[in-house]
């Protein structure tokens, strides 16, 4: 296990918290599928690769979600998100579209009643792709 798995699997991670009407510039580092649940006497979430079992006591809220491993540009670290199905699969439609155009994904959190929803965009980048030649620099000089 890397040191990067271990720190997650220990709860040891940053999680990139927009505020109001902000956007972090993230870029995608890889995504996966696992557990979690709340450790209330640690008072921090659990990773897990396998469900729970059952009888494990103390945890709370077990759930299957997909957990979003990005660096965050503005705290210059990575960090993690957790997305349930319904977000990863927003997420993947702006994933694909950043593939295909490229761009600069951003990262934003919105509240829906007591809810805090993910979102993502893509936005132009403002840096300009050009094509590269092969050839000798003192030929173009």
């Amino acid at each position: 296990m890397s040191p990067e798995e271990e720190d997650i699997f220990q709860g040891r991670s940053h999680y990139p918290r927009p505020g109001p009407g902000e956007k972090i510039p993230v870029q995608v580092v890889d995504f996966r599928r696992l557990f979690a649940a709340w450790s209330p006497e640690l008072k921090k979430t659990l990773y897990f690769e396998q469900a729970p079992p059952e009888e494990e006591e103390g945890l709370k809220r077990v759930r299957e979600i997909i957990l979003l491993r990005v660096y965050d540009w503005l705290a210059d670290r990575k960090g993690i998100i957790e997305l349930t199905g319904e977000e990863f699969e927003r997420f993947m439609e702006v994933y694909e579209e950043f593939l295909r155009d490229l761009g600069e994904i951003q990262y934003s959190r919105q509240k829906h009643g007591r809810r805090t929803e993910n979102v993502f965009e893509l936005r132009e980048s403002p840096y300009i792709v050009r094509e590269v030649r092969n050839g000798f620099f003192s030929d173009k000089l």
